[in-house]
């Protein structure tokens, strides 16, 4: 007999328990028979609403079409939040159940259920509000209950996925980041066997994750390790340690590019290692520049000889077994003569294959043991490993010298080079590289004035050595106390005649004065430029003494301006001071602290050194122009080819060595050499100082030959600058 249950409306006029969820089961499962049947004949899968709502750990929601709740699992409260588990006592909608972020996102999926079979479902992921105000994130399965072809309800399944969506971001994140990253990645399971690559790997080796998948990294050895390299790099990571190096590999085209790697086991919730993933940066530029560095650090870009740095990593090598053995060593330093007037005249491309020439010539006549190196522009060292005595050594060093100074023909040209040879023996003259070094210097500089060409170095020259030495403590000494001082020598208008002293001064005559350094010595009295400027040049003090130089002759100059005299500074450079980048902008401090007009400060340059590297000397000579100063070079005459100086520098003032006007009335030949210096140097815009006039018939004949100024004892003696303008002619 069929006993009828409840009706719908009561059901959902009841209050929510088990009793209200059966009745509710039954109804929509008596409603839905016809479907069912029809479902069961179709294949299409039966739903037990009573069963799920029993069964499910979800909570699980009866809505009617217009998405009001009818009825709700119990554990909707722990899932969806407190009072959720009355929603259909308290009559409220999908959304309010929900409380998703966006009404709309819920009014949406409800209408898409309406339009679906019942054999259907669908998945979706809401973004709610949690109690608490965090962020929720709830998955909803939803089935159409239908019967009668009319909407009898709908069925929600109701997930929290709050912690799953969250790994699944940070998975998402962390595909995305080792996607994006630079650095190449590779995942290996513990065997060591490929499982991912990252897009920057695919990049860097060439190969496609679907290469390697199932293979090893060793698809990239280079072989440029040892088998060692390698078992120590597995023995680490099978302890557990992270694995650090550089490493090179081959890329699939063939090509080696070297990587910074690292290594790290992962490790899974029982300390088991399960993979390894390495992450290594391409390194390849950086090693390719540093090979570079090394090779300039080892080996003459020019030449190809060692360096001086090379030498004397090698020479603890040669010199430890020369001392072992009982062996004798020998240095040799060789000056190449006229290589900066081979420049000059020909160009810096030729110089420097002929030096690269001279090094070869040097390099056949010696043995795979003996070393070559380039010590300065015109200097190389070489190093005789194993030698007899002086006599053999000798041999050996008149061999050398034969052989380079022989013609050499570079392009169309026939170039003879001299050089001298100096040399020390190891260990009759000294025990260490060092000592050597000084001792083949003062040999060679020895050298440069004997027949021979070459000179050994004497015990009797330690006396000049130990000289040097104590000149140069003594230097030190007296640049920490000041005790350097700035005198000054007049140069006055040639057409002055004889007027000199205070009368040239009230006549306006003395248009210059040249500041020259003096140290005067506690001890030894007024010390020569000449003995101390080559100390300062070897000790590196010569630029700071030339900048300070400078200083005090500007504020000479601001002093002399405010006394009514306008007249030019000049103050001497030294050879390293045309290497001083930061010089022009120190002059322009100098000249704008005391407020001197453009040209007040003349820097005198020597034809010696401007000879060192011409294009360097016109480039900081041009900066020092527009800095403020006028250019005059110094000695001119000296040198074989000071002529063609001329067009390369920005020369204002031409000095003319006093060895030219010491034969003025003597020597017919040097009168038309200076005549003719004086004319060219006032077509090219240039003034002439005649330097080292002491007779009254050399200041006549400078005068009638167009002389501009005059500089020498019978114009003035350097004195400090107090008495500069008061000083008398020498009788």
């Amino acid at each position: 007999m069929h006993v009828p249950g409840p009706s719908w409306d009561a059901v959902l006029r009841a209050p929510l328990n088990a009793q209200t969820l059966t009745a509710a089961s039954s109804l929509v499962a008596a409603a839905m028979r016809p479907r069912l049947r029809a479902s069961r004949k179709t294949g299409a899968p039966v739903v037990d609403l009573h069963s799920l709502f029993q069964a499910s750990q979800s909570v699980l929601c009866l809505l009617e079409a217009s998405g009001r709740v009818r009825a709700v699992t119990p554990n909707a409260a722990r899932v969806l939040g407190e009072a959720c588990d009355r929603a259909a006592e308290l009559g409220i909608s999908a959304r309010e159940l929900l409380q998703a972020d966006h009404a709309t996102e819920v009014q949406s999926l409800l209408d898409d259920l309406s339009r679906m079979d019942a054999a259907d479902s669908r998945n979706w992921t809401l973004s709610t509000r949690a109690p608490s105000g965090d962020t929720r994130w709830l998955e909803v399965t939803g089935r159409n209950l239908l019967y009668d072809a009319e909407v009898a309800a709908l069925l929600l399944e109701i997930r929290d996925v709050t912690r799953d969506h969250a790994l699944n971001e940070r998975h998402h994140l962390l595909g995305y980041a080792l996607e994006q990253s630079t650095d190449a990645v590779i995942v290996t399971n513990a065997q060591g066997f490929i499982e991912y690559v990252n897009t920057a790997f695919e990049n860097v080796s060439g190969y496609r994750l679907a290469e390697l998948r199932g293979r090893t990294p060793a698809i990239l050895k280079a072989d440029r390790h040892s088998p060692g390299f390698f078992e120590g790099m597995w023995a680490t990571l099978r302890r557990g340690e992270m694995f650090r190096g550089e490493i090179a590999n081959r890329k699939k085209s063939g090509e080696v590019y070297f990587e910074d790697i690292v290594i790290e086991p992962i490790r899974d919730a029982n300390n088991q290692i399960t993979h390894f993933v390495s992450t290594a940066r391409d390194i390849t530029a950086r090693k390719h520049a540093q090979n570079l560095a090394d090779t300039a650090a080892f080996y003459d870009s020019i030449t190809g000889a060692s360096t001086f740095t090379s030498l004397r990593e090698r020479s603890r090598q040669i010199l430890a077994l020369a001392r072992r053995h009982g062996l004798t060593a020998a240095l040799l330093q060789v000056d190449v003569k006229g290589l900066s007037g081979v420049a000059t005249s020909y160009g810096r491309e030729v110089a420097d294959e002929l030096l690269r020439k001279f090094a070869e010539r040097l390099k056949q006549g010696l043995r795979e043991s003996d070393v070559i190196a380039r010590l300065v522009n015109d200097e190389f060292l070489v190093l005789l490993s194993d030698v007899a005595e002086e006599a053999a050594t000798a041999r050996v060093v008149r061999r050398l010298r034969e052989s380079v100074s022989r013609p050499y023909q570079i392009r169309t040209h026939s170039i003879t080079v001299g050089c001298s040879f100096g040399v020390a023996l190891y260990p009759q003259d000294a025990t260490t590289f060092d000592e050597l070094l000084d001792y083949a210097e003062l040999a060679m500089k020895r050298a440069e004035t004997a027949a021979s060409g070459y000179q050994f170095y004497r015990k009797e020259t330690t006396e000049l050595t130990d000289e040097r030495l104590s000149l140069e403590d003594d230097l030190v000494w007296a640049w920490e106390r000041k005790q350097f001082l700035l005198h000054y020598q007049p140069v006055v208008a040639v057409t002055s005649g004889r007027v000199i002293g205070a009368e040239a001064l009230a006549r306006g005559h003395i248009m210059g004065m040249e500041a020259l350094t003096r140290w005067p010595h506690l001890h030894r009295g007024l010390i020569a430029p000449a003995q101390f400027i080559p100390v300062a040049e070897r000790t590196g003090r010569i630029v700071a003494l030339d900048r300070w130089a400078i200083a005090t002759a500007a504020r000479q100059a601001a002093v002399w301006s405010q006394e009514g005299w306008h007249g030019w500074v000049s103050v001497n450079l030294s050879a390293r001071s045309l290497h001083d980048a930061d010089l022009p902008a120190y002059l322009r401090r100098c000249v704008e602290a005391n407020e001197l007009a453009p040209g007040r400060i003349i820097l005198e340059i020597t034809e010696s050194s401007a000879m060192r590297d011409t294009e360097m000397t016109a480039r900081i000579l041009s900066e020092l122009r527009e800095a403020g100063a006028r250019i005059a070079l110094d000695d001119f005459g000296v040198g074989h080819s000071s002529l063609a100086y001329l067009k390369h520098f920005p020369v204002d003032i031409l000095k003319l060595d006093h060895n030219f006007t010491c034969d003025i009335g003597r020597a017919g030949k040097q009168e038309a050499l200076i005549e003719t210096v004086i004319t060219l140097a006032h077509k090219i815009g240039a003034q002439v100082v005649a330097e080292g006039v002491e007779a009254e018939r050399q200041l006549v004949w400078l005068k009638n030959a167009g002389c501009d100024f005059a500089q020498g004892y019978l114009v003035g003696r350097p004195q400090p600058a107090e008495l500069a303008f008061a000083i008398s002619a020498a009788p």
